[in-house]
């Protein structure tokens, strides 16, 4: 069908050889079924109300179009009008949004100011508990893929032969082998300092004595280069959706497992209403399990009132992130809002990595910085080593984003400075939202069999109280493994030795490393398992 119209269009009388058109001019982005194109065409044809026309989808699934014909206002009126269109937007000019500052900083204090550190001594990212590889979508201008901080953490497309201009995944993309370049059409990215300061903040490789951390120590960075064009950004989440249906289809054998997207650009005084195939895009990536993450506007604005896209985007799959300071008060020139704002984040002098001409790491300021920083959190949390939680992700994958999102907004820090302005009124905090999610998923009993119960543990001071429900005069041995399955403690009790089914073990924490642990309680062929997490 796709090539059918194509033939078609070519034919029509109104469409001359597309001629280069004033960069004023970019088109008209509709959401349209494909059966209805063809007889938009026809009306085309007869009405000749416009000239020099041409088209593209730019989704795989053939439901969002640009339209181009160098007359944008005329083309945009007669769209209006026409009733198989869906929908009908201008096609703009997107920003990236970060505010440029060459003063190197001496260390990331930002990592203090989000509990990284903390955070860090229970998940440093990578792989789910599953065992599968966390992936984060990057949506920029173009990245150096090759940094040294960033090479080992780079998605590879085991499935793609890389530059041998061919489609070898079935895909519908050529050379993708780290990522694709729209511009080019293939996975060959333009060197910008912008998206590699992205990816610094989401990922540069933790732990290798050398440069930067990124929130994520090993991650897999998945980058596509666009233009600047609002299409650009459709065509490059519908790639991010290509590849995550993809990896669904084939079990993991090919595609992505592509978790968060982050965009740290945008488009300023619009609003959400005029351009439905943009914001609708984050609801589609919702379905697939992706949750997306956006940066808002730079000028001290309140997007309620001035618009701005993807701020004032409505779909519960989209976190809307601006800027706090080193004074952990939100940055005077970043954007607001108490309904379209989500969290704050920091983004003043991010120390961050960068072009070899920058001497491969400066600081920069700005929400470009602050959103990174939201998207790299919500991807460590998909390390989370709980059965339960990695469950959750398989069995239902559109819950999920909508889980990791909740525990983002509700673990923040509040901020006097924030209050009105966005709709937490607080700062990322991603050790709250750790606890937020263990105490939900990580709580769980494992593979009881008989009689025996263990109601609750609790770890107080050098010890761990453990009250449990057994038969009368029954000899019990508490087993308690760490997350390697090492035994790190073995205690044989009865319980007429116990007073009202509660023991105290003795456990001193600083001892043992923090991370996930499983007390089993046995007597006979009686036992109970409980896994739980150490702080």
């Amino acid at each position: 069908m796709k090539y059918c119209i194509q033939y078609l269009l070519l034919f029509l009388p109104v469409c001359l050889f597309a001629q280069e058109r004033s960069t004023d001019n970019f088109g008209v982005i509709v959401e349209i079924n494909e059966k209805d194109m063809i007889g938009l065409l026809h009306r085309l044809e007869h009405e000749s109300v416009l000239n020099n026309i041409k088209y593209r989808w730019i989704t795989q699934d053939n439901s969002v179009a640009l339209i181009e014909s160098g007359d944008d206002k005329n083309l945009f009126k007669w769209c209006l009008q026409q009733p198989e269109i869906l929908s009908s937007s201008y096609n703009g000019i997107l920003t990236p949004r970060i505010r440029p500052n060459d003063k190197r900083l001496a260390e990331q204090y930002y990592l203090n100011h989000i509990k990284a550190f903390d955070t860090w001594n229970y998940i440093t990212g990578g792989t789910t508990f599953g065992g599968e590889d966390i992936v984060i979508g990057v949506i920029d201008n173009g990245f150096d893929i090759q940094h040294e901080d960033l090479k080992e953490n780079i998605f590879t497309n085991s499935k793609e032969i890389p530059d041998n201009k061919k489609d070898d995944d079935g895909n519908g993309y050529i050379d993708d082998y780290n990522g694709w370049n729209q511009n080019k059409k293939n996975g060959n990215h333009d060197l910008r300092s912008h998206g590699t300061n992205i990816l610094g903040v989401l990922g540069a490789k933790g732990n290798n004595s050398t440069g930067i951390a990124g929130v994520n120590w090993n991650v897999k960075l998945l980058p596509v280069t666009t233009g600047d064009r609002i299409s650009d950004i459709i065509e490059a989440l519908d790639y991010f959706i290509s590849m995550k249906k993809l990896y669904r289809q084939t079990n993991g054998s090919k595609g992505a497992n592509i978790v968060v997207t982050s965009y740290s650009g945008g488009a300023p005084y619009l609003f959400a209403e005029d351009y439905p195939a943009w914001c609708g895009m984050y609801d589609k990536l919702g379905k697939e399990g992706i949750l997306s993450v956006g940066a808002t506007t730079n000028e001290p604005d309140n997007v309620e009132e001035v618009g701005d896209l993807p701020s004032t985007c409505t779909s519960p799959y989209l976190i809307i992130v601006n800027a706090s300071n080193k004074n952990d008060e939100m940055e005077a020139s970043t954007g607001y809002g108490y309904k379209s704002v989500d969290i704050s984040a920091p983004g003043d002098h991010i120390l961050t990595t960068d072009l070899q001409s920058n001497n491969y790491y400066s600081t920069s300021t700005g929400t470009s910085l602050a959103t990174p920083m939201v998207a790299g959190a919500a991807a460590l949390l998909y390390a989370l080593p709980c059965q339960t939680f990695s469950d959750l992700i398989k069995e239902k994958p559109q819950e999920a984003p909508l889980v990791i999102r909740d525990a983002i907004l509700n673990g923040v820090d509040k901020k006097a400075s924030m209050t009105g302005k966005t709709v937490t009124e607080g700062r990322l905090n991603i050790l709250n939202t750790l606890n937020i999610l263990t105490g939900k998923y990580c709580d769980e009993t494992l593979t009881p069999v008989g009689t025996i119960t263990i109601k609750d543990i609790k770890k107080e001071g050098s010890q761990l109280s453990v009250r449990y429900q057994a038969p009368e005069n029954a000899t019990l041995s508490f087993h308690l493994y760490d997350m390697l399955g090492k035994e790190v403690l073995n205690i044989e009790t009865n319980t007429s030795q116990t007073r009202d089914n509660l023991i105290h073990l003795p456990f001193n924490t600083s001892q043992y490393a923090y991370g996930v642990y499983i007390l089993s309680v046995v007597s006979g062929k009686n036992v109970i398992s409980k896994q739980f997490m150490l702080y």
